[in-house]
């Protein structure tokens, strides 16, 4: 007779929506106090609200940001259930980035969710609730704990003794981010650039917005991400060659080629110059 089947264990994301559920139960929801972010309305909103209103497409960033960085302080200052509950706003998020990675591994699903967690928690530690894009940040980092283990999954898998049939190594280079990131340790682009051509191609900031939190003007932002595409296109268009080096005669991700370097914000203008900004209705990729 076989042995009777246990009823399967619910994956960490779900588990995580469980519990996010249970902090949401009335008559004594967790909720945050509107009051405190602009834009929202001034009285307790429930979480379950809160990440209705945080996931609608009339909500603007600043509002968001705002109250993603109020979720932040309250989690770090007092963990626990404000822990879960930052968690269960930015679950959306995290059940997006992990998909492609899904796809890679299929059968590691609850692993790369587990890892995901563990990402989101090391980076909650480290992320300043006034940061620009917090849920991007926390989000991303997430992302790249579970890429990391994908990495190492497929790294392993290719391994002639793993598999006894011939077959063709997986290409690390398949997911936009592992691009990105392989192009960085090659010294193609800058860690900065590859943040900036992932967070307005990839993600959902546009070129306005990631000029503001990058201290650049619009133009120069614009400037700065199409060379480091340009750089990017020649370096894959030669089979992602190691020691590849710009036309310019430096790497695509050198501080120099009058950029502005980085961590630093450009020179303040002559008072009277005209400063490049996009038009009203600019705020395109």
């Amino acid at each position: 007779m076989p042995p009777l089947r246990r009823p399967s264990e619910p994956s960490p994301f779900a588990a995580l929506e469980r519990a996010f559920a249970v902090l949401c139960v009335e008559p004594r929801p967790l909720a945050l106090d509107g009051a405190s972010v602009a834009g929202l309305p001034a009285r307790a909103i429930p979480l379950g609200e809160l990440k209705a209103r945080l996931l609608h497409p009339s909500t603007p960033y600043v509002t968001r940001d705002a109250a993603i960085g109020v979720l932040i302080a309250r989690a770090k200052a007092e963990g626990g259930a404000w822990t879960v509950g930052l968690a269960g706003v930015l679950l959306p998020g995290m059940r997006r980035a992990l998909e492609p990675l899904v796809e890679a591994c299929p059968d590691r699903q609850a692993d790369l969710e587990a890892q995901m967690l563990v990402g989101f928690l090391a980076a909650l530690a480290r992320c300043s609730p006034e940061r620009p894009r917090p849920a991007g940040f926390l989000c991303g980092r997430a992302y790249d704990a579970a890429k990391q283990l994908v990495r190492t999954e497929l790294a392993e898998r290719a391994r002639p003794a793993h598999r006894p049939i011939s077959a063709e190594p997986p290409k690390p280079w398949g997911h936009p981010d592992f691009v990105l990131a392989r192009a960085v340790a090659q010294g193609v682009i800058c860690a900065d650039d590859a943040e900036l051509i992932g967070a307005t191609r990839l993600g959902e900031m546009t070129l306005a917005e990631a000029a503001r939190a990058w201290g650049l003007s619009y133009k120069a932002a614009e400037r700065r991400r199409q060379r480091a595409e340009v750089a990017l296109v020649a370096w894959i268009s030669q089979g992602f060659r190691p020691g590849f080096v710009a036309d310019r005669g430096v790497p695509a991700g050198s501080k120099g080629a009058g950029r502005p370097r980085q961590g630093r914000r450009p020179q303040q203008r002559p008072e009277g110059h005209a400063t490049a900004s996009p038009p009203p209705d600019s705020e395109r990729r």
